[in-house]
């Protein structure tokens, strides 16, 4: 019998504790989930991850290609043959991983990191929003656009003009609080090849293989003194494509619209409507990106730098 390795952690005042077979397991956890505070964003409730291991199929691992389907109360994630069992009500994730995936500390993190996530946002304790975060002298700026426009490449040229790093892609917040606090997921941002090209200083850095329709990216870790695990939103800023560079502040009102105009199915199905009009009630603008994703984020920490 393979011996199991136990853990407990706090993210979000979640308290999640881990039996696993699979050492890997926990220093994924260690990397990504683990490291959140307790506080500010505090959920409460619990979520048990039990971890078994199986040999390799011909398969496996089957990295990057992850899929997840739900059924009722149930979510399965699954990757190669290695799978991952999330209960809704009884907030338990039964993981059995093929021996090969657990070379793959990506696969291990997403299983975990998504259940986690779907987790309390069926709950109704968690919002998630596709928005990214950068912060300048505390003050936070969301930047919030569609799927392919600019989050990240714009968080990584704020990183490069000086500024903190909370998320490039995904924000979360406590559905029973006001909306304005946020936890990122600083630990990493993911360019695709195209938007690494437009910074000479990425030109040989490979990609990893990565669940997007693209199969990789381009994996750039800010310093540790960059990464901010949770920050608050002084402002909003809403991406648009044109391609002269402008910002402008607008009304609640075309926020609202735009905001939803660029909202995922997931986010139509559980963002709470008055919570998100809440969020756009602190100063709202527009950023034509313009053609130089540099001179853009010049223009977000001028704005940061302004509201202090």
């Amino acid at each position: 019998m393979a011996a199991v390795h136990t853990a407990s952690y706090l993210p979000f005042g979640v308290q999640v504790t881990v039996a696993s077979e699979s050492v890997e397991l926990l220093a994924a956890i260690d990397a990504g989930l683990g490291r959140y505070p307790s506080s500010p964003i505090s959920l409460g409730g619990e979520l048990a991850i039990t971890a078994t291991m199986k040999p390799d199929a011909p398969d496996d691992p089957g990295w990057p290609s992850m899929k997840a389907a739900t059924e009722g109360e149930r979510m399965i994630v699954s990757c190669g043959t290695s799978t991952a069992v999330v209960d809704m009500r009884a907030r338990t994730v039964s993981l059995t991983l093929a021996a090969s995936i657990c070379a793959v500390p990506d696969a291990l993190r997403l299983f975990v990191e998504s259940a986690f996530t779907a987790v309390n946002v069926h709950a109704g304790r968690l919002h998630a929003i596709h928005s990214a975060l950068v912060v300048a002298d505390a003050v936070g700026l969301v930047l919030r656009g569609p799927s392919g426009g600019g989050k990240s490449t714009l968080t990584y040229a704020c990183l490069r003009r000086g500024m903190n790093v909370a998320s490039d892609d995904w924000i979360y917040g406590a559905a029973g609080e006001r909306a304005g606090t946020f936890a990122g997921y600083p630990w990493r941002i993911m360019l695709t090849e195209v938007a690494a090209g437009r910074f000479v200083e990425l030109a040989s850095v490979a990609a990893v293989a990565h669940p997007s329709a693209e199969g990789k990216k381009v994996a750039i870790v800010p310093p540790i003194d960059r990464q901010v695990p949770v920050a608050h939103a002084a402002a909003i800023v809403l991406l648009d494509p044109r391609p002269l560079l402008r910002l402008s502040e607008i009304t609640h009102t075309e926020a609202l619209e735009r905001f939803w105009a660029s909202s995922l199915p997931s986010e139509r199905e559980h963002l709470d409507r008055d919570w998100v009009s809440d969020l756009l009630g602190r100063p709202t603008y527009l950023l034509c990106r313009g053609g130089s994703p540099v001179t853009a984020a010049h223009a977000l920490h001028d704005l940061a730098v302004s509201l202090r």
